[in-house]
């Protein structure tokens, strides 16, 4: 009984596979390139997780808006992280980062950057949140 289930299983997964479906372009457009922006934050110049505590900033706010408006990316990492990595199409982007409390309301401005992220980079955005700017 079990090997003509295992028959049946396998001749099943068999067609599954054989029937699968194959997206090729052929009009010699070449593949969209790929970069990546990694934005990093530091308060009043530290990157050590008592700044954190110290501001009582509990988690960052970052958004990744590109050049026509649209969010391509928003994402809200622990403020000890002081840093995370997007990989991105070729283009122009804004990047705005915003510290949060523990209650996930802001408890700075938003620093914006523009940024051009070609293909096969690696672009850093370094924000600093100086002491007057953390309310």
């Amino acid at each position: 009984m079990s090997k003509k289930l295992i028959v049946a299983l396998s001749s099943i997964v068999l067609w599954a596979a054989a029937s699968g479906c194959v997206v090729a372009s052929h009009d010699g457009a070449p593949a969209p390139g790929v970069g990546t922006l990694s934005t990093g934050w530091t308060l009043a110049g530290s990157a050590y997780s008592d700044a954190c505590w110290y501001y009582q900033v509990d988690r960052v706010n970052v958004v990744i808006v590109d050049d026509r408006g649209f969010v391509v990316a928003d994402e809200v990492p622990f403020c000890e992280d002081f840093g995370l990595s997007f990989d991105l199409s070729t283009g122009w982007y804004s990047s705005e980062v915003t510290l949060l409390d523990a209650g996930g309301y802001a408890v700075s401005d938003t620093i914006i950057t523009d940024v051009s992220v070609p293909r096969d980079i690696e672009v850093y955005v370094d924000v600093d949140f100086p002491d007057g700017a953390i309310y």
